[in-house]
C-alpha cells in the first residue's frame, strides 16, 4: 500500500532491511527527538526511569485523554517546524529550510488523497441483481442499475464496513459507492429503487419502438432498409 501511493505520487521507493535505523538516520532522529522532548514529560510514559526493580505507574498518576494528548503532540510539531532550530540546519527552521529548497512540489489533489485510506483485497466481484457482495454482505447503489454482470474491485476503508468505494474490474474506472443493503437509508433505498424502474420504463420504451419496427426483405448481403408504415 505505502509503495503504491508513494509511486502515484512520483517517488522513489526504496525498501530497507529491518532493524537498520543508522539507514534512515532522518526518520530516527525524529522519533528520538519526539520521545525525549514532548513524551518523557507526559503522564503514562513507560520508559521513565523509577526507583525500584518495577516500573510501576503512580497510582495518582492521571492519564491524557485523546484529544488532550493530540492536542499537545500537534503543539510541538508546530514548535519544532517554526521555532526550534536544529543545529544541520545552521540556524534555520525545518519550514525555513523547507521553503529555501528549490525542488519543485506538486500539490496533490483530494481525490488522490482519498484513495490513499482505502485499501483493496485483490479480488474481483461480479455485480449482481442483489449488489455486490463483500465479506458476507450485499451492498447496493443505484449505479449499479443495468451493469449485473459487470466484474469489479472492491475499495474499503479499514473498521469502517458500512459502506465501499467500487471500481471497474478491467478498467480501474470508479462506478461509485455502496451501502450495505440491510443498512441503507430510506433515501437510499428510495434511489436505488428509482434507478431501477427509470431503467425498466426505459427498457419498455425500447422493446415497444422495436416492435413497431419493420424492415423489407432482402434477396442479398445488403444495409437493412427500414420500411415507413403507410398512413
Amino acid at each position: 500500500m505505502v509503495a503504491a501511493a508513494l509511486g502515484a505520487l512520483v517517488v522513489e521507493v526504496e525498501d530497507l532491511p529491518a532493524y537498520t535505523p543508522h539507514l534512515k538516520g532522518t526518520v530516527e532522529g525524529l522519533n528520538r527527538a519526539v520521545e525525549s522532548m514532548l513524551f518523557a514529560s507526559l503522564p503514562g510514559y513507560v520508559r521513565q526511569p523509577r526507583p525500584g526493580r518495577r516500573r510501576a505507574r503512580p497510582k495518582d498518576e492521571v492519564l491524557l485523554g485523546f484529544e488532550d494528548f493530540t492536542a499537545r503532540l500537534l503543539d510541538w510539531v508546530e514548535w519544532w517546524n517554526t521555532v526550534h532550530q536544529p543545529g544541520p540546519l545552521g540556524g534555520k527552521t525545518p519550514l525555513q529550510a523547507w521553503e529555501a529548497d528549490p525542488t519543485p512540489v506538486r500539490e496533490v489533489s483530494p481525490e488522490e488523497l482519498w484513495t490513499f485510506t482505502l485499501e483493496d483485497d485483490g479480488r474481483i466481484r461480479v455485480v449482481s441483481t442483489r449488489g455486490v457482495r463483500f465479506r458476507r454482505r450485499d451492498y447496493v447503489g443505484p449505479w449499479m442499475t443495468g451493469l449485473a454482470g459487470t466484474g469489479v474491485r472492491v475499495r474499503f476503508m479499514p473498521h469502517h464496513d458500512h459502506r465501499i468505494e467500487v471500481f471497474d474490474a478491467s478498467t480501474g474506472r470508479y462506478l461509485g459507492p455502496a451501502t450495505v443493503a440491510d443498512e441503507a437509508s430510506p433515501e437510499q433505498i428510495t434511489a436505488v429503487r428509482s434507478a431501477r424502474a427509470a431503467r425498466s420504463r426505459r427498457l419498455r420504451r425500447d422493446l415497444s419502438a422495436a416492435q413497431r419496427e419493420r424492415y423489407a426483405a432482402v434477396t442479398r448481403p445488403g444495409k437493412p432498409e427500414r420500411l415507413v408504415a403507410a398512413d
